[in-house]
């Protein structure tokens, strides 16, 4: 199927991401509907097979079977709060749903500095002669490493007849512990992704 999956298609649309229940900042959540393709209210649809694979899927903590479960749970939970109605057989559904669930791991550099001033005596202080910027002063910098990660879920969903891209959605959110996820916060991000859900 024709749309392909990178965490720079995702930040172009915004999606889905359920595997961020624990983070530090709020979801991005964008979606686009492409009216020229069909996407009747009530349709049947069926899950498609995913037609591309992302480096960011690729990551152990995003190979977890129970967190594809939940994803997969949650949106089968939203489709059908939103009216539409699943079918087993793909070749019976007017909508073939897929979705690409990603994490991008990022790290930056931060530096600290700490200074001490010599006084105890002298410079203005003690009148020893250092003028008037005081005695000598020293500093240390300290650089540590910071890692972020960056979750998101992307969901198409394709007319079957033509095989043309209806609807899709993009939820990130800053993954702060990805291990700590529960069906009851994806079924959130999904219900939010949802609601700019448009036949």
């Amino acid at each position: 199927m024709g749309t392909q999956f990178s965490l720079g298609r995702l930040k172009a649309l915004g999606s889905l991401a359920a595997l961020t229940a624990v983070a530090c900042g709020g979801p991005t959540i964008n979606a686009s509907r492409d009216a020229n393709v069909p996407l009747p209210a009530g349709a049947t649809w069926a899950w498609g097979t995913r037609d591309t694979i992302s480096r960011y899927e690729l990551d152990p903590a995003v190979q977890n079977p129970l967190l594809h479960q939940y994803v997969q749970r949650a949106i089968e939970n939203s489709l059908n709060a939103k009216g539409f109605r699943m079918v087993q057989d793909p070749g019976q559904a007017q909508v073939l749903v897929t979705y690409h669930m990603g994490l991008k791991r990022t790290t930056e550099y931060v530096t600290s500095s700490t200074g001490v001033g010599m006084y105890g005596g002298y410079g203005m202080y003690g009148g020893y002669g250092w003028g008037v910027y005081g005695a000598p002063s020293y500093s240390s910098s300290t650089t540590r490493p910071m890692e972020y990660s960056e979750g998101g879920v992307l969901v198409i969903m394709r007319d079957r007849a033509s095989n043309q891209v209806a609807w899709q959605g993009v939820y990130r959110k800053d993954v702060h512990d990805v291990n700590q996820v529960t069906q009851e916060s994806i079924q959130m991000a999904a219900n939010d992704l949802f609601q700019e859900l448009r036949p």
